[in-house]
């Protein structure tokens, strides 16, 4: 059976003893869902997975999406391309919540790291329960009532004339 593994902070978990090559089973699929209700990000390390794999592992926790910005894999207009450098910048540098703009949002993203420099680049997570729960009574309670418009046009503005194929 898989083990769970906590990280040492707000957030985050690693599952050991899955391989995401093979179709998973339903159990499998309970303890992920179950694990990411609970740790918000979970990894799973050394998975060198084809597109095909990737769309397999994801379909087994709904619908999936395709972003209106970024390249996708041919043949797989569900699995975004975000490859950047020097010459070729990342389209967002905000902390964001992805696709949290469109009207059913995707439960989450399922990121697969191909080429990972060995210093900077990193993927970073935050917790918004935990820095909610972090607040003070009055804080939390100011909020209770608020509600946001989720909008693509003020993160991606740079992008959005950018042409895509």
């Amino acid at each position: 059976m898989a083990k769970i593994l906590k990280m040492d902070s707000a957030l985050g978990a690693t599952i050991n003893d899955i391989d995401l090559r093979k179709p998973i089973k339903q159990a499998e699929v309970e303890l992920v869902s179950n694990a990411l209700a609970k740790h918000e990000v979970i990894f799973f390390r050394d998975q060198d997975i084809t597109p095909e794999q990737h769309k397999a592992f994801a379909l087994n926790f709904g619908r999936l999406q395709s972003h209106p910005v970024y390249p996708t894999i041919e043949g797989f207009p569900e699995i975004t391309i975000l490859e950047n450098n020097k010459d070729n910048p990342s389209k967002i540098e905000e902390w964001h919540s992805d696709m949290t703009f469109k009207k059913i949002p995707p439960l989450g993203s399922i990121l697969l790291g191909k080429v990972i420099p060995k210093n900077g680049g990193d993927t970073l997570f935050s917790s918004l329960s935990a820095a909610f729960s972090d607040l003070s009574k009055e804080m939390k309670e100011s909020l209770e009532d608020m509600t946001a418009i989720h909008s693509f046009e003020h993160g991606f503005k740079e992008s959005l004339a950018e042409p895509y194929g």
